[in-house]
């Protein structure tokens, strides 16, 4: 066996059948022999000829000119930083539901920083009593939403935890100062909001703190410019996106009074066919839904 592409759809196969009925040790032995075939070695000579797996993978790369050990670093290297925490930005939303718009700005901010993964923070409760959907249905549709995006994550951490602290505060600043950030402490924060959320940051309570504990990415939103040297958030660890970013209006509110009849070409643009099909599926349109 010569052929690379052989040798991948001989280890596919082997995955997809054989080792289904072989003992661990049996399945290493197996793709041992598989490969040292492909190196041309005899499948009667002893799988000592090429040593452990890591010999065996040494001499894979040479013959395919491939940098094992560089590959490998990489890997190593990929795997301590995740140990020691990923760099990931806060989209804090009801997604009530979430639209494309919100996808849109959580592409956006992985194409524009040097952050890990975008997290759609969902509340449990809205701070201002505004009514929403249940809370699993909107957690369900965020993540129908985000599933083809690898970089793309959902956090339910209020939804899950929000009967443990909502009687306590429900201010933003609080709930990460006290049990978001210390249950996540590995990683880094960024905040992400819009330029008109921005023009009102100051009044937040806790708002010096979060600046300080955070960096934030403000997008801007048309007819909303932010005064950003004149803010709390003028440090430069704090970037104002607004000509060269992509944005959008679509907001859960449009799609809820657009979607009342249930006619899917008013909200071809507004929602992913997966919500929009989870939307119908469980009647989440109909206003009675909201509490």
């Amino acid at each position: 066996m010569s052929d690379w592409g052989e040798l991948m759809r001989r280890i596919r196969r082997f995955d997809e059948t054989e080792a289904k009925s072989e003992s661990a040790v049996d399945r290493i032995q197996s793709l041992q022999r598989l490969l040292m075939d492909y190196l041309g070695a005899s499948s009667q000579q002893k799988p000592e000829l090429y040593g452990d797996a890591t010999q065996l993978l040494m001499a894979l790369g040479l013959h395919e000119k491939i940098d094992i050990l560089g590959e490998l670093s990489l890997s190593i290297d990929r795997a301590q930083n995740l140990s020691q925490g990923r760099k990931i930005a806060l989209i804090g939303t009801s997604a009530n539901p979430i639209t494309n718009g919100h996808l849109t700005m959580g592409l956006e901010i992985l194409a524009l920083t040097d952050v890990d993964e975008v997290w759609y923070y969902l509340v449990g409760k809205h701070a201002w009593g505004k009514k929403l959907m249940p809370g699993e249905h909107r957690l369900a549709m965020a993540k129908l939403a985000t599933e083809p995006y690898a970089r793309l994550k959902v956090c339910d951490f209020e939804i899950t935890h929000g009967h443990e602290f909502y009687e306590t505060t429900m201010e933003t600043a609080e709930i990460m100062r006290d049990y978001f950030m210390p249950k996540y402490s590995k990683h880094q924060f960024a905040w992400v909001m819009g330029s008109d959320v921005a023009q009102s940051f100051h009044l937040w309570k806790g708002a010096t703190w979060m600046a300080e504990a955070m960096s934030f990415y403000i997008i801007h939103r048309l007819g909303y410019d932010f005064e950003k040297p004149q803010s709390l958030l003028s440090n430069e660890k704090h970037k104002y996106f607004c000509d060269e970013i992509v944005t959008s209006n679509i907001s859960s509110s449009l799609v809820r009074e657009r979607g009342r009849d249930y006619e899917a070409a008013k909200l071809l643009a507004l929602v992913p066919n997966s919500v929009w099909n989870y939307l119908v599926k469980h009647r989440l349109l109909d206003p009675e839904r909201l509490k």
